[in-house]
C-alpha cells in the first residue's frame, strides 16, 4: 500500500494505491501537515456479509464487492464485464497524480489523472479508456466517480425549462440512489450538469459542502448513491446511447472532465472557488479583457429588417454608450421568419442589396463592435442546403423525425458537414469586421443517429467542439457566445471554447434575479449575458421600472434587448447614466467575487461582488416582506478597521406608502461606516415593495 498526499491553499487530498485494485480516495478535507495513521482507515467488518474488506474506489466495477453502481460498463461480446485491476502510478507530485489501471483478465487500460489547483482547491479529473485488446471493446457507461462522507445527505440540483433556467431543487440522498439524467443532446435546461452536496441545510456561509460539475455538453448523467454497507459515492458521465462508443483495438475514449471543490462555509465557498478556476484556467478572452456593453436587434426589430432601422438603432445605442452591435437571426438568405433558411449562411440581397458594408460602416462610425448572430449546427427543410444535402442531418432512416422551430440537426460527424460550415463563417469572419458570434442552437436532439444508423450523440458533441476550435483558431480575435434557446448550453466543456453564455431568453428581471444569484455558484459575471429589456417583458408580460431592470443587467456581462430609438430623454438619460455606472463600476464586476448575503427575508434576493476593498451590494425584494420592519443586513469581505463611503446607485423612487421615514443613513448628505460597524452591527434597510430593487457601492476613505 502506498499513499499520495496532494495539497492546495485550503485543501489536502490524501489519495491509497493499494497492492491490488483500484486507487482510494482517503481523504479530502482541510490542510494536513501529516498523512493520518492508516489505522483509522481501517473500518469494523459487519456480520452476515463478505468475509473481507470491500474498499469504495474511484473506479468501482461489478467485480468489486461493495454493490454500488459501477463506473465502468463494458464487455467483449458478452465477457470481461467485471474487470478488477493491476495498478501503477504514473507521475505524483503535491498537485497532480496520475495512474494507470489495466484489467487482470483481458486488455482495458484506464488513465486516469487528478489535479488539485493550488489557489482555488478545485479538483480535475480527466480519464482516458484505451481497448488493448484484439476485439472490439462495447463501451456501455463511463461515470467518472468520487467517494462522499456518509454525513453528504443534502443535495441541491438545478432544473428548469425555456425561460425558467437555474432553478434550485433540493433533494435528501435515501438509502438508496438520486438520478440527474439528461437525453436532449445539449446541455439541457432541464438539469444543469453540477450540483452540491451538504450535511445540513443549505447555507451561504455555514456549513460543508461539496460542488461538482460536469464539462460536457450533451447527454449526461449524475448520481448519487448511498448504501447499508457504509459507502457513499457521486458519479457524473457522458450518458452513452446504445452502440454509441465500440472501441476497436488501440481506440481510445476521452470522458468529460469532472471538476469538484469543497467548502467548510456554506455555499458561497462553492462559488469562489469555481469563480476563480473559471477565470484563471477555463475562460480565455481574446485580447482586451473588458466586456464591451451590447444592443442586440432581436427583441428590437425581431425580422423586421432594413438599413435605415439598423442605423437608427445603432445611433441610439451609441447615445446610450453601448459598445458592441448585435445582428440578430433574420439577416441571411430567404429568413423572413424561422420557417427557413438555416443552412444558407450568406447575406440575403433581397435585405441587403450592398451585403452587410453599409451596416459595417455605420457601426465604425458611432465607435461600435460588429457582432452577428448565426445557428450553424441547424437546417430548415426550406433551404438550398436541405435541398441539396438531405442526407447531411441527424435521423434514423426511415423513422418519422419530429421538427422543432422548422428545424432538423447537421450531422457534425461528418467531415464535409463541418467543412462546409466552416467555410461559409471563415468567411463572413474574413468578409466583414465582425468581432463576435452569437452561436445559437434552438432544439433538442431526436434520433441523433449518423448516416450508419448508429447513434452519434457523444460523436455530435465532440464535432461541435471540433469546429469551435477550428475557427477560434483561425479568428483568434473573435469571440463567441454560447446560446441555446437561452441556457440549454452552458457548462465548463463550451466554455473552452466560448467567452459568453445567454443565459435565457427571458429577460424579466424578477426571473434574471434567480437565475444569476444560481448561476453565479459555478460562473463568473463575465461570462453571464444579462441584458436590459423593455418594460413589459415579452416571456412573463411583467413589468418594471428602468432602474430595476438596469440594476438586474448591471450584475451581468451588460447587453440591451430593447427598441430604444424612440426613448424621451428621461428615459435616454436613465439608460445613459445606468451604463456609465456599470462601466465605472465594470472591473469590480468582472473581476469580483459574488457573494450571498442573508438579509433575514427569504422574500429577498441579497449579494455583495467585492474586489479590491471596494463592493456593491444588491437587495431585490421578490415579493411582500414578512415583517413591517426587517432586521440589518450584515454584510461580510470588509475591512474591520476601514472607513466606507456608501452610497445609493440604484433604489425604488416611490417609497412614501411603506415608510414615514427612511433609514437614517439614506437621507444623510455623506454616509461613513467602518467595516466592523457594517458586518457586525449591520446596516438597516428600507421597506421595499415587491419586484424593487436596492443597490449600494461601498468605497474605502482615506485616513
Amino acid at each position: 500500500m502506498t499513499l499520495y498526499t496532494l495539497h492546495s491553499r485550503n485543501a489536502s487530498v490524501v489519495i491509497e494505491q493499494p497492492q491490488n485494485g483500484a486507487p482510494i480516495l482517503r481523504y479530502w478535507g482541510a490542510p494536513l501537515s501529516t498523512t493520518p495513521d492508516q489505522q483509522l482507515w481501517q473500518r469494523a467488518l459487519a456480520q452476515a456479509g463478505l468475509d473481507e474488506h470491500s474498499a469504495l474506489s474511484v473506479v468501482p466495477t461489478l467485480a468489486d464487492g461493495t454493490f454500488m453502481e459501477p463506473a465502468l460498463r463494458c464487455h467483449v461480446e458478452g465477457r470481461h464485464w467485471a474487470p478488477q485491476w493491476h495498478c501503477q502510478c504514473l507521475s505524483a507530485d503535491d498537485q497532480q497524480l496520475t495512474f494507470q489501471l489495466q484489467a487482470v483478465n483481458f486488455q482495458v487500460q484506464i488513465d486516469w489523472q487528478l489535479q488539485l489547483d493550488t489557489d482555488t482547491d478545485v479538483l480535475s479529473i480527466d480519464v482516458r479508456l484505451t481497448n488493448l485488446g484484439p476485439e472490439p471493446l462495447s463501451l456501455e457507461q463511463w461515470l467518472t466517480t468520487l467517494p462522499l462522507p456518509l454525513s453528504m445527505t443534502e443535495v441541491m440540483s438545478f432544473s428548469g425549462r425555456w425561460v425558467h433556467e437555474f432553478q434550485p431543487q433540493r433533494d435528501r440522498l435515501p438509502l438508496g440512489s438520486l438520478e440527474y439524467t439528461n437525453l436532449r443532446g445539449r446541455t439541457s435546461h432541464d438539469h444543469f450538469p453540477g450540483l452540491l452536496v451538504s450535511d445540513r441545510e443549505f447555507s451561504p456561509d455555514d456549513g460543508e459542502v461539496y460542488g461538482f460539475h460536469l464539462g460536457w455538453s450533451g447527454n449526461h448523467r449524475q448520481r448519487l448513491e448511498r448504501s447499508q454497507l457504509g459507502h457513499s459515492q457521486y458519479q457524473a458521465g457522458a450518458h452513452l446511447l446504445p452502440g454509441e462508443v465500440s472501441l476497436s483495438a488501440g481506440e481510445q475514449f476521452d470522458a468529460p472532465t469532472l471538476y469538484a471543490c469543497r467548502s467548510k462555509a456554506g455555499y458561497n465557498g462553492i462559488a469562489e472557488r469555481f469563480q476563480r478556476f473559471v477565470r484563471a484556467h477555463i475562460l480565455q478572452l481574446p485580447g482586451d479583457a473588458v466586456r464591451p456593453v451590447h444592443i442586440n436587434t432581436w427583441e428590437a426589430l425581431y425580422f423586421d429588417h432594413n438599413q435605415h432601422g439598423l442605423d437608427q438603432l445603432a445611433e441610439a445605442g451609441a447615445r446610450v454608450g453601448a459598445e458592441r452591435y448585435v445582428l440578430d437571426d433574420g439577416w441571411f438568405l430567404g429568413r423572413r421568419d424561422d420557417s427557413a433558411g438555416l443552412g444558407d449562411w450568406v447575406v440575403d440581397p433581397d435585405i441587403y442589396p450592398e451585403q452587410l458594408h453599409p451596416l459595417a460602416a455605420t457601426l465604425k462610425q458611432h465607435g461600435l463592435e460588429f457582432g452577428l448572430w448565426v445557428e450553424p449546427e441547424m437546417v430548415n427543410p426550406r433551404s438550398r442546403l436541405y435541398e441539396q444535402h438531405p442526407d447531411w442531418v441527424l435521423a434514423i432512416d426511415g423513422q418519422h423525425q419530429p421538427l422543432a422551430r422548422n428545424q432538423r440537426v447537421l450531422d457534425l460527424t461528418r467531415t464535409e458537414v463541418r467543412d462546409y460550415l466552416f467555410d461559409h463563417l471563415n468567411a463572413l469572419l474574413s468578409d466583414y469586421p465582425i468581432r463576435y458570434l452569437k452561436w445559437d442552437m434552438n432544439r433538442d436532439h431526436v434520433q441523433a443517429a449518423d448516416a450508419d444508423g448508429r447513434a452519434a450523440g457523444f460523436r455530435q458533441t465532440q464535432g461541435l467542439y471540433t469546429l469551435l476550435k477550428r475557427l477560434r483558431t483561425q479568428h483568434p480575435t473573435v469571440e463567441i457566445e454560447s446560446c441555446a434557446s437561452g441556457g440549454a448550453r452552458m457548462d465548463f466543456g463550451i466554455l473552452h471554447y466560448t467567452q459568453r453564455f445567454w443565459l435565457s431568453d427571458c429577460n424579466d428581471a424578477h426571473e434574471r434575479q434567480i437565475m444569476q444569484q444560481w448561476a453565479a455558484l459555478f460562473f463568473p459575471a463575465e461570462v453571464l449575458g444579462s441584458h436590459i429589456g423593455p418594460p413589459e417583458s415579452h416571456t412573463t408580460s411583467r413589468v418594471h421600472q428602468d432602474d430595476v431592470r438596469i440594476g438586474t443587467a448591471f450584475f451581468g456581462h451588460l447587453g440591451i434587448e430593447w427598441d430604444i430609438r424612440k426613448l424621451d430623454d428621461t428615459a435616454f438619460a436613465r439608460m445613459e447614466r445606468g451604463i456609465a455606472l456599470h462601466k465605472a463600476w465594470r472591473p469590480l464586476l468582472h473581476q469580483g467575487l459574488r457573494h450571498t448575503l442573508n438579509s433575514g427575508d427569504d422574500a429577498q434576493i441579497a449579494f455583495s461582488v467585492s474586489h479590491k476593498n471596494r463592493q456593491l451590494v444588491s437587495v431585490f425584494q421578490q415579493r411582500m416582506p414578512t415583517l413591517a420592519v426587517g432586521e440589518n443586513l450584515k454584510l461580510k469581505r470588509l475591512v474591520t478597521g476601514q472607513i466606507y463611503r456608501l452610497q445609493c446607485l440604484f433604489e425604488p423612487q416611490k417609497t412614501g406608502h411603506l415608510m414615514k421615514q427612511k433609514p437614517a443613513w439614506m437621507d444623510a448628505q455623506q454616509a461613513h461606516f467602518t467595516g466592523a460597524e457594517l458586518m457586525q452591527v449591520g446596516l438597516p434597510l428600507p421597506v421595499l415593495d415587491p419586484d424593487t430593487l436596492l443597490v449600494l457601492a461601498l468605497e474605502p476613505m482615506d485616513p
